[in-house]
């Protein structure tokens, strides 16, 4: 008998081993925006893990699947706009920002060069998005520097006229038909515009911010769910993956493009070479949000003073921070 039961514990120790080693780690979901957002979780994209969790990763084209999928819990972990992160928060949704990672990828580009803002007079420039960040961060910087701003078809003397598009190809297609001179872009549609219609870079929208805000342009930044966030272990893991991306990303650039298509990425051209120049101009780094507070209250307190709802009507309490 005692032989008997101890056949059956060793069997029964066995089985609880052979279980344990059989069942997959929990699986959570991650969302990056295609482009230069992407590049922020470009070593979880590559190695798939934080932690002790496996992650499914899906890059969608534009902020609105994002928005959608971290409203309806569908994501665990994002990368989004701070801004629709605070409209988010202020509209109920269980979120913490875990930490502040593209610091700005917007551009001037043209065919020819300008000697500073005030060279913009009696210019059209074309943008994306009517009343929306990138529109606003333009119009802030022109404003502080005593630039005035219209919105007009043609060009008006002493003022800087702006015309907008929905798309970024939208400009591509304009810089082909030599129709316009300047417009606003993101990276990598930045790099693919100089390399496809020979334009250059002529204006640095973080660098003008910074002069004039005296803040750093806090663009994007990775948010949690409120259950994740309560997850020490996980949380430390993701802040560790989070802060060496920034070195992973300038080590790693042969690898980004194909890292990006494996998981649906198309923002990249197939002529485009991923390379240092355009990996700098993604400022991709790091910064706990509870160190970046106080540069992205600053770039809240902006956008409400233009647009509140491009905020959500208020800055987010100290719970958004985590």
């Amino acid at each position: 008998m005692k032989k008997l039961l101890s056949l059956l514990a060793v069997l029964m120790l066995t089985f609880l081993f052979v279980s344990c080693e059989t069942i997959p780690a929990e699986t959570i979901t991650l969302y990056a925006p295609d482009g230069a957002p992407a590049f922020a979780v470009a070593n979880i994209l590559d190695g798939g893990k934080i932690g002790d969790y496996d992650v499914e990763s899906t890059i969608v084209s534009g902020a609105d699947p994002i928005k959608a999928a971290v409203a309806n819990g569908e994501a665990d972990v994002a990368v989004m706009p701070l801004n629709l992160a605070a409209i988010l928060y202020n509209g109920g949704a269980k979120i913490k920002l875990a930490s502040v990672n593209i610091f700005g990828n917007l551009y001037m580009v043209g065919k020819t060069p300008i000697d500073g803002l005030e060279s913009l007079k009696g210019k059209i420039v074309y943008n994306i998005g009517r009343n929306a960040t990138p529109d606003i961060t333009l119009k802030y910087i022109l404003q502080q520097n005593g630039i005035e701003f219209i919105e007009s078809e043609t060009p008006i003397e002493g003022k800087v006229a702006f015309q907008y598009v929905s798309a970024g190809s939208e400009i591509m297609q304009l810089f082909a038909s030599n129709s316009i001179e300047y417009a606003v872009l993101g990276e990598p549609a930045v790099s693919t515009c100089n390399l496809l219609r020979s334009t250059s870079v002529v204006l640095d929208i973080q660098a003008e911010w910074k002069k004039v805000a005296g803040k750093n342009y806090t663009q994007a930044g990775v948010v949690i769910s409120e259950k994740l966030a309560g997850d020490k272990s996980f949380v430390a893991s993701l802040n560790g993956l989070l802060e060496s991306n920034a070195e992973f990303v300038k080590t790693n650039v042969d690898k980004l493009k194909e890292i990006l298509s494996g998981k649906g990425s198309t923002s990249i051209n197939p002529k485009l070479t991923v390379d240092e120049e355009l990996i700098n101009r993604s400022s991709v780094g790091y910064s706990a949000s509870s160190a970046a507070r106080s540069d992205v209250e600053s770039y809240f307190n902006i956008l409400k003073d233009f647009n509140a709802k491009l905020i959500g009507g208020k800055l987010p309490d100290e719970g958004f921070y985590l």
